[in-house]
């Protein structure tokens, strides 16, 4: 017997359930989204984290670390009346309220040195890793 995949339902196929179904697997049914695209490359003396942000600006992201734990908080709020007023008038609004958030562990990570760019959509941060302690010399002396 041979099974065969089909895109769509072949009886009453409604796009906006469709479009809805998206929307709630995006926005995860609260207004965040479901997740960011992110790579950490390993280049011998550093960590680089490159993370897809679109839509933000550099002022919506923040970087915040306590302890050993890095968290990477992205949050977009809809424009001021004065702002929505000045633009003109909307005729539908779906780009209101978004955010993100994720957290690293830093333990191995010099926080000190980290540096931040945020271009294109991308935010590209710098993570020196820590370097290991240097071995002491000494002599104990007898007593």
């Amino acid at each position: 017997m041979m099974t065969y995949l089909t895109p769509f339902e072949r009886t009453g196929y409604d796009l906006f359930r469709s479009m809805r179904d998206w929307e709630n697997e995006f926005f995860d049914n609260k207004g965040q989204l479901a997740s960011c695209k992110s790579d950490l490359r390993d280049t011998g003396d550093s960590y680089v984290l490159d993370a897809e942000l679109p839509g933000f600006t550099k002022e919506e992201i923040n970087l915040d670390v306590q302890g050993d734990v890095l968290t990477l908080t992205a949050v977009h709020r809809e424009k001021t009346k004065e702002e929505q007023e000045k633009d003109g008038t909307y005729l539908r609004r779906e780009r209101n309220f978004y955010s993100y958030q994720q957290k690293l562990d830093v333990s191995n990570v010099d926080v000190s040195q980290m540096k931040a760019s945020y271009e294109n959509g991308v935010l590209t941060l710098e993570m020196p890793k820590k370097r290991p302690a240097e071995p002491t010399a000494m002599r104990i002396t007898i007593e």
